[in-house]
């Protein structure tokens, strides 16, 4: 297998300090050809290996390496139980699934050798037919792979890491996206609101849980905020909502019933009691606070070193990498890696770029401060985006600090546009994209800003990049909070740190849609007067960025 430049340059130092007990972070960009070069290396130090990745949808680009370069070694995935399951639908949490009460709860020798999502459609319908549990079938094949696919949530989930019963010491173990694992404590936290209370009393056939959930809905409207944002709630009101332990034992009573019955009918859809019973569970934690956001309450970890703990342990063999990774002092400080650390920046190692090209443009009469957001501001987004798109030789990608603010540009937009919402379909999309040229409209950090790929031949079908505003994270209650905890333990104010390299990912990962191979190249337009500091140029190369008015 023949190495590119970069990965030449490197290989040696890299296998040596995994040999070395060091944990690698190496950042190098889309289409530099990270995933083969960690495949590569990882091999030259065990002869297997874990890749973790935040997706389903990006176990294909490592099967695709795997199938190209390493045909000899044999591969595994997993996917979670509510995904495997032959009788469930996707939006079912996994603890909801009553596997000793199924009728094929038993495992198959299987042999994955197709892509992830064709192997796992065959297993379901197999299952089926034969009668036999794709989960636990997958779950025993990856003891026997070279290579093993899995999401997240099974490495850092203690109790999901442990139903796996394998030994992390035989892998190197290549953690992919890594810049995510910050937010990795946000797979454990539990909702409540008063839908999911009232989805509960539609499943239960009891009287006296009725009355429970319907007084418990009473509770929790006296404590909630609509507020699009994390507004702490404290223990004094919180107390008045938690159900005394003999109604939580009724509600756990009827919640087990229903799990039961539903395995039963073989129809396994979201049992919602379970979802009330596991907000309670976690309420009593003390690493947690609840939150209300937009009509909701939230639990969740404050620190999340509960999880990324694992990561120093150093009897495992970590990589990790991303497009954006965070600096070194950040992996220590805030994400509290305590190892030994060799962190490796590929572009900088060369000197140059190591895939596409960007041109940055600066506008200097627009931006997104909270408190100048008018309906004038908003008009004025809208003629950029306009100009934009009709000297665009592709789609072009606008990026938005919220919701809120993108319903507003949007009004004043007559041309053709898709925007993000909780329905959001990258399929439909993609789809939906090969008509005509399209202003794409997504909300930073969600998903049409990062893990996708809108390309066509190996090349990106979008030519402009427009970042409307910074997107720093809202300064809520929940990161006031954070930063307090974090500061503390480092004994000084992290705010700045916190708050800039956040929003600095989140605008690299928006660009990075547009750059995907070595061939492509793209117009960056950042729309704030506040990208006009030598911190934001130097942070997106943008140093030699032409600034622009309308």
């Amino acid at each position: 297998m023949e190495l590119r430049e970069w990965q030449s340059k490197i290989a040696e130092k890299i296998v040596e300090a995994l040999r070395n007990n060091f944990l690698v972070s190496l950042q190098a960009p889309t289409g530099s050809g990270k995933t083969l070069f960690a495949l590569y290396a990882s091999f030259k130090v065990k002869p297997k290996v874990v890749f973790i990745v935040r997706t389903h949808n990006e176990f294909f680009p490592v099967y695709r390496e795997l199938s190209l370069h390493f045909k000899d070694k044999k591969y595994g995935f997993l996917v979670g139980k509510s995904s495997a399951c032959v009788f469930s639908s996707s939006d079912v949490d996994p603890q909801d699934i009553y596997c000793n009460g199924c009728e094929i709860f038993n495992a198959s020798t299987i042999t994955i050798t197709d892509p992830p999502k064709v192997s796992l459609n065959r297993l379901k319908e197999e299952g089926k037919k034969l009668g036999f549990c794709p989960y636990y079938s997958l779950l025993e094949s990856i003891k026997s792979a070279d290579v093993v696919l899995l999401t997240y949530p099974y490495l850092f989930i203690p109790w999901l890491r442990e139903s796996l019963d394998i030994n992390w010491e035989d892998y190197v173990v290549v953690i992919d996206e890594a810049h995510n694992i910050e937010n990795i404590s946000n797979i454990e936290e539990k909702k409540l609101n008063k839908r999911i209370i009232e989805m509960a009393i539609s499943q239960t056939k009891s009287q006296n849980v009725r009355l429970i959930l319907e007084r418990l809905k009473e509770n929790i409207e006296q404590i909630i905020y609509s507020e699009d944002k994390y507004i702490l709630i404290e223990k004094e009101k919180l107390a008045s909502i938690i159900p005394p332990n003999e109604e939580i034992e009724t509600l756990a009573e009827e919640y087990e019933e229903v799990r039961k019955n539903m395995i039963k009918n073989k129809t396994v859809s979201r049992n919602y009691l379970g979802s009330i019973l596991r907000f309670f569970d976690l309420v009593n934690d003390e690493r947690v606070r609840v939150f209300s956001y937009s009509n909701s309450l939230v639990v969740k970890y404050i620190i999340p070193s509960y999880f990324t703990d694992i990561l120093n342990d150093e009897k495992i063999t970590y990589m990790l990498m991303s497009g954006t990774m965070q600096p070194l002092d950040y992996l220590r400080n805030i994400i509290g890696i305590t190892r030994k650390i060799l962190y490796v920046d590929a572009e900088k190692v060369m000197k140059n770029r190591l895939t596409g090209t960007y041109e940055c443009l600066i506008s200097i009469d627009v931006t997104t401060t909270y408190s100048l957001r008018s309906e004038q501001m908003a008009r004025k987004y809208a003629s950029y985006l306009l100009k934009i798109f009709y000297n665009s030789r592709k789609h072009v990608l606008a990026i938005f600090p919220s919701y809120e603010f993108m319903r507003i540009v949007s009004k004043f937009l007559n041309v053709r546009y898709l925007a993000e919402d909780a329905e959001t379909n990258i399929e439909e999309i993609m789809s939906n994209l090969k008509k005509e040229k399209t202003i794409i409209m997504g909300i930073a950090r969600g998903k049409l800003a990062e893990g996708i790929e809108i390309v066509e031949n190996g090349s990106s079908l979008i030519s402009d990049v427009a970042m409307v505003g910074i997107p720093y994270p809202p300064i809520d209650d929940y990161l006031k909070i954070r930063i307090e905890e974090i500061s503390k333990r480092l004994k000084k104010d992290i705010s700045s740190e916190l708050i800039g390299i956040q929003a600095s990912i989140a605008v690299k990962q928006s660009i990075g849609r547009a750059i995907r191979g070595p061939i492509d190249s793209a117009t960056v337009w950042l729309l704030d007067k506040r990208y006009d500091s030598l911190w934001w140029k130097k942070e997106l190369n943008c140093l030699n960025a032409r600034k622009i008015k309308l």
